[in-house]
């Protein structure tokens, strides 16, 4: 298993544990600095959203079509929202190198963990981990800057996500399910797993997470429907420094 991979597994657990909620982050250095400059030029490593199909009998396994699908739709979205709202430049990642795209992915990976633990840290019932978490200044250190320098970028926003899809068979046995609950009064439904999506920007000379914010929606969501992502990623950047900003200028 790739580190990416182990990253999306033990994160995403994390998060859809926690319920379906949206959650969101903003560095101290930005949210105390109102008046400092947004990165402009941000690079969009490529989108990771893994998903997989649930069998009658409870298997779970990645489908790489369907992934392939889902990342492509959630970088088409993150476009759009770029060129429709001008908060701020899109660099694709091919105009890296396949060594920097190499670097790129194990910061993928870096994102995910740390990206998680924050959202632990604002989840968690226990003061000293709450502190921590309102006094936002994660970082995933300062190995991006090279990138940066050599193709004139400011930051890197990161998509990562999972999504659970049910086999025919198992969708058969849901509907099952429900009416010999309405007959019988004993629920035997197999339950839904929620799709999940984080996105998070980075400034790529620093390291530091500017900002992030992830979602976890249960219900018949599919993260390969163009529409479907489309209002998640919308709905993860509404609280991007940028969007607010320009939501306040029009007050």
């Amino acid at each position: 298993m790739s580190l990416l991979r182990l990253a999306i597994a033990l994160v995403s657990a994390a998060f859809i544990t926690g319920c379906a909620t949206q959650s969101t982050s903003i560095s101290k250095s930005v949210s105390q600095q109102p008046e400092r400059p947004l990165p402009h030029r941000i690079l969009l490593a490529q989108p990771d959203i893994r998903v997989h199909e649930i069998s009658t009998g409870g298997i779970v396994e990645k489908v790489d079509e369907w992934s392939d699908k889902a990342s492509q739709e959630a970088a088409k979205s993150l476009e759009s929202l770029a060129q429709s709202t001008n908060m701020f430049e899109l660099v694709p990642p091919s105009k890296l190198t396949d060594a920097e795209r190499d670097t790129l992915e194990q910061y993928s990976a870096l994102y995910i963990l740390v990206a998680g633990s924050a959202n632990i840290a604002k989840r968690s019932p226990f003061d000293a981990w709450k502190k921590r978490a309102a006094d936002f200044d994660y970082t995933l250190g300062p190995g991006l800057a090279d990138i940066a320098k050599n193709e004139k970028i400011d930051a890197v926003v990161f998509l990562v996500g999972t999504d659970h899809i049910s086999s025919s068979g198992r969708k058969a046995a849901m509907v099952a399910g429900v009416l010999l609950a309405a007959f019988t009064g004993v629920a035997l439904v197999p339950t839904s797993v929620p799709s999940f999506l984080t996105a998070g920007a980075v400034d790529m000379h620093s390291g530091d997470v500017l900002w992030f914010s992830t979602e976890a929606r249960s219900g018949s969501g599919d993260l390969r429907d163009p529409e479907y992502v489309k209002t998640v990623v919308d709905d993860l950047f509404k609280s991007y420094p940028g969007a607010v900003k320009a939501t306040d200028a029009k007050k």
